[in-house]
């Protein structure tokens, strides 16, 4: 789909809202991102560490990562700010800063708290990505928010050197069009690679092509799904399956929970 591909190429603000607890599982991060909670809490678990956060820190989301996340809501429901960061941007920015990724600090910190700086270059960005300003301000905003982070030494995870992984380009080729009648072949010949050598690769990566479909259509599933408005049905034909049931069969197992069940959080 085109409007996806334009998507990963650009700044993007979304919310995240709920009444009721929600724990989703196994959560793809396809393109790097950064939440900031207005209203309840949220826990992350990565690997085997959890990590909190609230209004006081900023959440972030690295690209190739898989995340448990309970979305908790206070009195008032649970509210957040996603700002999706495409990823030439942070390649960018590393040429720009260089020096800067010495000063990070080590480990796989993503929910630093916010001092000073970084709430006032949050503020601004938020209120660029809301007002509509013009993509060369949102772009300088989301830049000076990196710089924030990165001077203070937080921005460790988010400037990790991207992945050059055949999986990570599969990714990518498949977002396109998630409901397309993908097969290993179809895949292979856009890759400009043979079928059998884009199999021996992805084994070699420790992955699969079918693996690798799934994780795309669920994790394009779990936004529209999150998105509140349109029916299940069509995110399950969007997503590629021709069977609601089944959609919903292997949402569960990936997530934890059925699309109907997550929506009723909303």
């Amino acid at each position: 789909m085109h409007d996806i591909a334009h998507r990963l190429s650009r700044i993007e603000a979304g919310e995240i809202r709920a009444r009721l607890p929600q724990h989703v599982r196994r959560v793809p991060v396809f393109a790097p991102a950064l939440c900031r909670v207005r209203l309840g809490g949220k826990r992350i678990r990565l690997g085997g560490r959890e990590m909190s956060a609230g209004q006081s820190q900023l959440v972030l989301m690295p690209a190739g990562c898989e995340l448990d996340i309970a979305n908790l809501p206070g009195p008032d429901g649970y509210l957040a700010d996603v700002v999706n960061l495409p990823p030439g941007l942070l390649d960018r920015f590393r040429d720009r800063h260089g020096p800067l990724l010495l000063r990070q600090r080590p480990g796989m910190e993503l929910c630093p708290t916010m001092d000073g700086a970084l709430q006032s270059a949050w503020s601004l960005l938020i209120d660029s990505l809301h007002g509509g300003a013009a993509p060369e301000i949102r772009q300088h905003h989301a830049e000076g928010v990196l710089l924030a982070l990165a001077l203070a030494g937080q921005a460790g995870p988010l400037l990790r050197e991207p992945s050059d992984s055949l999986a990570q380009a599969l990714k990518q080729l498949l977002m396109l069009n998630p409901a397309a009648p993908w097969g290993v072949e179809t895949a292979a010949r856009k890759l400009n690679l043979g079928a059998s050598t884009l199999r021996r690769r992805l084994a070699e990566e420790g992955s699969g092509f079918q693996a690798i479909l799934e994780e795309v259509r669920m994790g394009l599933a779990l936004q529209q799904v999150q998105g509140g408005q349109r029916p299940i049905s069509q995110i399950a034909e969007a997503s590629g399956y021709a069977s609601a049931s089944r959609f919903a069969a292997r949402f569960r197992q990936r997530y934890g929970l059925s699309p109907s069940e997550l929506r009723r959080t909303l």
